[in-house]
């Protein structure tokens, strides 16, 4: 797994989660918050979207990368624990591990993730991240 790869994977229930909008709407971290038309697939198109938004939360001063403390602040505000990501992801870098995520979730290679397609991409990626 990529660096930025892991990196993702290890913000997805953190960072994700601070994208929750405040009328309500589910956080990107949910499968409900990707599903932006609510067809109950989430395309390529709305996985990049989703990844960017999440990439601009965590870009907190705005510079156009995501240092390792506003990884380590993002994880901790939702977790309640400290976190070492140690580097800094460019969103060039997090949009092509963004890409790369979606491909390796897409099992059927249907250019779509379903509810089952997300679930256990997402598993994998935390048992991958766990190591």
């Amino acid at each position: 797994m990529t660096k930025p790869l892991l990196l993702i994977a290890l913000c997805l229930s953190s960072a994700a989660a601070l994208a929750a909008d405040t009328k309500g709407k589910p956080a990107l971290s949910q499968f409900d918050g990707m599903d932006a038309n609510r067809d109950g697939w989430i395309s390529a198109a709305e996985h990049a979207a989703g990844a960017s938004r999440m990439f601009e939360i965590m870009d907190a001063d705005r510079d156009g990368t995501v240092s390792a403390g506003e990884m380590d602040a993002a994880y901790e505000e939702v977790t309640g624990r400290k976190a070492s990501m140690g580097t800094t992801l460019s969103a060039a870098e997090h949009a092509a591990a963004s890409r790369a995520m979606f491909r390796m979730m897409d099992a059927d290679r249907d250019g779509y993730l379903s509810q089952d397609e997300w679930n256990a991409g997402h598993a994998r990626l935390m048992q991958q991240a766990a190591k």
